[in-house]
């Protein structure tokens, strides 16, 4: 015989918000005074008169009335509310004999700060917090409601109960979208055996009607909607980056205990939520099913109806006080939009310009002029990549570092940056940047292939575009001799030959100062090295320097203190002109 009753909800009820946070519905509190006589009633009762749950019908408008005012209570916050409307809470009432004439106690009572402090430990589980860096998503450490794989390696591996229904509903869901953070609506309802629990002092056992309400909580904004790992992902703790999404509805079961007026409570229904643990692993009260999350119901948004989701997650990167927040907006709305092009062409500008102001605070040098200061913080990072490298090779986690590094920028920008090239491949500064980062990652046959496609590509009356993309093949071949040492290979001369050729096609001062510095940098991988002519190329790239707006002798020196030139600048009195200010 059937111990559950079942009613399948045809009709639609408008849905209401309600914040509530999930929580694994494993006992947590333990309170053994008389056991032994309640525990032998325990274990009788499902053969006794629990088994009238199967008889009566489930008002299910009253069920979801009571399971919205709970849920509703849980996502703003408001303690007494909840307090009044969550059973354990008012067991725990009951037991410190807290009602008096039939009324709830006073909302300043502390028993409303121990119900609400239960959930919220309990709910802390699901907020991620760990620094991802450049990974993170919004709202951030700490505050991202992250449900992960739903808990089910864990309940695989520990017979653990689902996710309790108040964490679909929590208050970090609720503070971020106040006025609509979710909707409740019906899905199917029926009878549960009747619920045992002991009476407030111990000497009996009471049982109270229970029924079940499975409904679809929705969130209506992807930008403030939870999150867990996305379909298909493995259960398992497997190394590697599991793909996460949006979450836009999930099935929760509730469960409400009924008729409690007759038994001295000041209500007749209440919702169970975060049962206590009882003796023997049973839990108070007893019930043959605690409800929770329904397994591998959760649905995901998807790209297809949320562009207006997307340009204001947009509005918002653009609008926030850091770029670190930036990049976690960017990262969200990439979740549920990950081919929408302006998004990609935001956060490849966003990640791009946050690894050029790293490298401005690492050289110190200013420059007034933002055209000049990117070419200078870029050739910064091209000849990092051929010296010493640190910077660019350890990740925040990796190099233990409290914020991220241009590693990081760099292996966060790439991924970003191919999937808008291979969107829109007529964007060809994205394609130019992508480049560079080849090249600074030490990518050298990507390095050295990406810029000969785009050659192929870019018409040839774009001229400054053109010389552009030859700068960045012949760095990407100066650089590939400078990092492997092979000086007889042939591209240390076809390096010089390229920037040659953009040198003669540019007009820009500040194309030709870097095809003129490019070519004089090339010469100190040259057997035998001319000096002269690298004296001669460097005059001609700081006269070319000097015509740009921004620059300065200060900026100027820095350019000959890195490691490959510095040496023969200070060996060599004949370089000491280079240095002389106009």
């Amino acid at each position: 015989m059937s111990t559950v009753r079942r009613q399948l909800i045809v009709k639609d009820t408008s849905g209401h918000g309600a914040d509530f946070i999930p929580v694994l519905n494993r006992p947590s509190e333990i309170d053994l005074p008389k056991w032994l006589i309640i525990l032998c009633a325990f274990l009788l009762l499902p053969t006794t008169i629990v088994w009238s749950g199967e008889t009566g019908s489930v008002n299910q408008e009253e069920l979801l009335t009571t399971i919205r005012e709970y849920a509703h209570a849980v996502g703003k916050g408001d303690r007494v509310t909840a307090g009044q409307r969550d059973f354990v809470c008012l067991l725990k009432m009951a037991k410190q004999q807290l009602f008096v004439d039939g009324n709830f106690p006073d909302a300043l009572s502390p028993i409303y700060e121990w119900c609400a402090q239960r959930r919220t430990e309990a709910h802390g589980r699901v907020l991620n917090q760990k620094d991802q860096g450049l990974d993170n998503i919004w709202p951030g450490p700490g505050m991202l409601v992250d449900f992960g794989d739903f808990q089910r390696f864990y309940i695989a591996e520990t017979s653990s109960k689902q996710l309790a229904p108040s964490f679909f509903v929590m208050h970090d869901i609720a503070r971020h979208e106040p006025d609509h953070p979710f909707s409740i609506d019906p899905v199917e309802s029926g009878t549960l055996p009747h619920a045992s629990f002991p009476s407030a002092d111990e000497s009996t056992v009471h049982a109270a009607p229970t029924t079940f309400l499975t409904t679809m909580v929705s969130y209506p904004n992807p930008l403030t909607a939870p999150i867990s790992n996305g379909p298909g992902a493995q259960d398992w703790a497997v190394p590697y980056k599991k793909v996460q999404r949006v979450i836009q509805s999930v099935k929760v079961k509730w469960v409400v205990l009924s008729d409690l007026k007759r038994l001295g409570f000041p209500i007749d229904r209440a919702v169970l939520d975060l049962p206590l643990a009882g003796p023997h692993g049973t839990t108070i009260p007893f019930v043959v099913d605690a409800g929770g999350y329904v397994p591998h119901s959760a649905e995901w948004f998807g790209p297809d109806d949320q562009t207006q989701a997307a340009q204001a997650g947009i509005q918002q990167a653009q609008a926030a006080s850091t770029s670190l927040d930036a990049l976690m907006q960017l990262n969200r709305v990439l979740m549920f939009a990950p081919t929408n092009q302006q998004v990609l062409s935001v956060f490849a500008d966003q990640l791009y310009q946050g690894l050029m102001n790293y490298g401005s605070r690492l050289n110190s040098i200013p420059i007034g002029d933002a055209r000049l200061a990117q070419r200078f913080n870029e050739l910064y990072w091209t000849v990092k990549s051929q010296t010493d490298r640190f910077d660019l090779a350890l990740g925040m986690v990796t190099g233990g570092k409290a914020e991220p590094t241009p590693a990081d920028y760099l292996y966060r920008m790439i991924p970003v940056m191919e999937a808008l090239a291979s969107l829109e491949p007529g964007d060809f500064q994205n394609r130019i940047h992508l480049a560079s980062t080849y090249r600074w990652t030490n990518d050298q046959m990507a390095a050295l292939s990406a810029p000969q496609e785009l050659l192929t590509e870019v018409p040839a009356e774009q001229e400054e575009v053109r010389a552009e993309v030859l700068l960045e093949l012949a760095w990407a071949r100066i650089g590939k001799v400078a990092w492997n040492r092979h000086f007889d290979d042939p591209d240390i001369r076809k390096g010089y030959d390229t920037a040659k050729r953009a040198f003669d096609l540019t007009k820009d001062p500040l194309n030709k100062f870097t095809a003129a510095y490019a070519m004089a940098y090339s010469l100190a991988f040259h057997v035998p090295r001319d000096n002269q002519a690298m004296l001669d190329l460097l005059q001609q790239a700081k006269d070319w320097f000097e015509k740009i707006p921004g620059a300065s002798p200060q900026s100027w020196a820095y350019m000959l203190e890195n490691d490959t030139l510095k040496g023969i600048v200070e060996t060599d009195p004949t370089f000491k002109s280079l240095l002389a200010a106009r």
